[in-house]
């Protein structure tokens, strides 16, 4: 699994390393980089403070993007606002109120979140999975493979209470999200488009 945290190299690169805990005792607090040949592992007292791995914009990362976090720009500073009151829901905001709501989690295990998920039936988001996850739920519910997670991080748990029920977001397209005309939000008004044949 990735290392959900990351510190700063403070001595050569000013930028931040994937970093485990586990690894102190060994010595080595970071990973070795695998697009920088010569980034090597470096001692605690050469790294800034602990900071998660899903925060750290691409820019400032050693090593790439493969083995880091999925990370989404937010386009707005200090707290989210508790709802979004236009027509369109930006993915931004989708993505960070249901990380901050699963403590920057997959909503079924411990691993840093890389995809919203939503029902594809009803179009309902449910919630922040891990790649695996995303993978594995799809295979569960198609009922190609039973579920691996002990209780209560099943995907039966999931289905029936996901996270983002509350919100009632609709997945619109990649980019943006609207409210479900159930919900008595904007997108109860706006007219509903005919399917093109």
């Amino acid at each position: 699994m990735v290392p959900e945290l990351a510190r700063r190299d403070e001595t050569r690169t000013g930028l931040f390393h994937l970093w485990d805990p586990q690894w102190g005792a060994r010595g080595m607090s970071t990973l070795a980089c695998p697009r920088f040949s010569g980034c090597t592992p470096l001692a605690p007292e050469h790294l800034g403070e602990p900071i998660m791995a899903a925060l750290v914009p691409p820019a400032q990362r050693c090593g790439g993007p493969s083995p880091w976090p999925t990370y989404v720009q937010r386009a707005w500073d200090g707290p989210l606002p508790e709802r979004w009151d236009d027509e369109v829901i930006p993915r931004w905001y989708v993505w960070w109120r249901l990380f901050e709501l699963q403590g920057g989690r997959c909503a079924c295990c411990l691993a840093s979140p890389t995809a919203i998920d939503h029902d594809h039936r009803t179009g309902l988001v449910r919630g922040l999975l891990c790649t695996s996850c995303n993978s594995l739920e799809a295979a569960c519910f198609r009922r190609d493979r039973m579920c691996i997670h002990p209780p209560p991080h099943c995907f039966n748990a999931y289905w029936r209470n996901p996270p983002a029920l509350l919100f009632g977001w609709l997945w619109h397209n990649k980019s943006s999200f609207r409210l479900a005309p159930w919900t008595g939000g904007p997108a109860a008004a706006a007219p509903r488009r005919r399917a093109s044949s």
